[in-house]
C-alpha cells in the first residue's frame, strides 16, 4: 500500500489528541514527514511524540510546503488561518486536510471552495461528525427503507467543559473571531449532520446564552430548523452543563422512528419488534482520514466535500444571526458577509 507524505501544520491538542492516535493507526497509509508550529519547542514535542527527526520540525510552516516532499498538508488551525493556510498549500500542488468550521466568513469560505479547480487538489474538512459509525449506520438505513424520509428531528449535544480544559482554554476560543464562539466553532458539527440525515436546511430560528465565564462566546443554544424539503428539526446543545457528556440524535416519519446514540441504534415502528442495532468501529478521526486517503489514491469522492462544509458555515452564521437579531433567518442572507 502507497504512503502519502503528510505534513502536519499546527501540533496543538486538537494534533496531538485526535489526529495523531488517527494517523498512528493507518500509518500503512500516511507518513508523517514534516511538521510546523510557530512555537519551535511544541513542535519539537510533537516530533518527539510522533517519532519524527527534530530536523524535520519548522517554525514558518512555507518552510514545510517547500520541502518537495509533501503531498498532503493537515492543517490543524484557529478557524482565521485556515483560508491562509489552505491556499498556500494548494498553491504549492499540495492537497489539504483542515479543521473545522471552512473558514470564519462566507467571502473566505466561498474562496475555498475555488482552490480545488483553481489549483488541482483535494480538499477535506475535517468535519468528523459525519464520519461517526453511528451517523453513517443511521444514514444507510434510510436509504435502504428500513424508514421512510424523516419529517421531524431531535439533536441533542450536552458536555460539560469544566475551567482549564485543554481544548476550551486555548486563547483563539476564549477571544473567538468566528462568530458566537463556540456557537459555530463546535456547532458546525450538529448542522453538518443535520444537513447529512435530513437534507439543506432553508431557514432557522435560535437561542443562545453564555453560561460559563472561561467559555468564548454562546456556550448554550437552542434552535429550529426547517429544511427544503419542508420537514423540521431541533438542535440543544450546550458546553455549559454540570452533567455527563450525551449525544442522542432522533428521526421520525410516518412509518417510524430511529434512535442513534454512539453505540446503538433503535428502529421503532408500531406493532413491531425493536430492532437495536450495535454500532462499532474505528473513531471518526481515523474513518475521515481513510476516506480521504481513498479520495486521492484510488479516486474515491470523499464523504464530506468543501461544498459541505460551506453550507454548514452558512447555517451556523444563520444560527449565531438568528440568536442575536431574535427573528426567523433564511438561509442566502449571509452571502453578503
Amino acid at each position: 500500500m502507497r504512503k502519502l507524505r503528510l505534513g502536519i501544520i499546527g501540533t496543538g491538542v486538537a494534533a496531538r489528541r485526535l489526529h495523531w492516535p488517527a494517523l498512528e493507526r493507518l500509518s500503512d497509509r500516511y507518513q508523517i514527514v514534516a511538521v510546523a508550529n510557530r512555537t519551535r519547542d511544541k513542535g519539537e514535542a510533537f516530533a518527539d511524540l510522533v517519532g519524527l527527526d527534530r530536523a524535520c520540525v519548522y517554525e514558518d510552516y512555507r518552510q514545510l510546503l517547500g520541502r518537495g516532499d509533501v503531498e498532503v498538508v493537515d492543517l490543524v488551525l484557529p478557524p482565521a488561518l485556515n483560508y491562509e493556510g489552505a491556499r498556500a498549500a494548494a498553491a504549492s500542488g499540495i492537497h489539504v486536510v483542515c479543521e473545522k468550521p471552512i473558514a470564519v466568513t462566507m467571502k473566505e469560505a466561498r474562496a475555498m471552495v475555488a482552490l480545488p479547480q483553481e489549483f488541482g487538489v483535494q480538499i477535506l474538512i475535517a468535519e468528523n461528525f459525519r464520519y461517526e459509525n453511528a451517523v453513517r449506520l443511521g444514514r444507510s438505513l434510510i436509504e435502504q427503507g428500513e424508514l421512510s424520509a424523516p419529517f421531524m428531528m431531535c439533536y441533542q449535544w450536552m458536555q460539560h467543559v469544566p475551567q482549564g480544559d485543554e481544548m476550551a482554554s486555548r486563547p483563539w476560543r476564549r477571544e473567538a473571531v468566528h462568530a458566537g464562539g463556540c456557537l459555530s466553532d463546535h456547532g458546525v458539527h450538529m448542522i453538518d449532520v443535520a444537513r447529512y440525515l435530513m437534507g439543506e436546511i432553508r431557514a432557522v430560528q435560535a437561542f443562545g446564552l453564555h453560561v460559563r465565564e472561561h467559555l468564548g462566546g454562546i456556550d448554550s443554544a437552542a434552535y429550529n430548523l426547517r429544511f427544503e424539503s419542508g420537514a423540521i428539526g431541533s438542535i440543544q446543545w450546550s458546553f455549559g452543563v454540570a452533567s455527563r457528556q450525551k449525544w442522542l440524535l432522533q428521526m421520525w416519519s410516518d412509518d417510524g422512528s430511529l434512535e442513534i446514540e454512539p453505540d446503538e441504534i433503535r428502529l421503532c415502528k408500531p406493532d413491531q419488534p425493536e430492532k437495536v442495532f450495535t454500532v462499532s468501529g474505528p473513531t471518526s478521526f481515523v474513518n475521515e482520514f481513510e476516506d480521504f486517503y481513498e479520495a486521492l489514491v484510488n479516486g474515491k469522492k470523499p464523504l464530506v466535500t468543501a461544498r459541505d462544509a460551506l453550507k454548514d458555515l452558512e447555517a451556523i452564521l444563520a444560527v449565531y444571526r438568528s440568536a442575536v437579531v431574535n427573528e426567523v433567518v433564511l438561509l442566502g442572507e449571509e452571502e453578503r458577509s
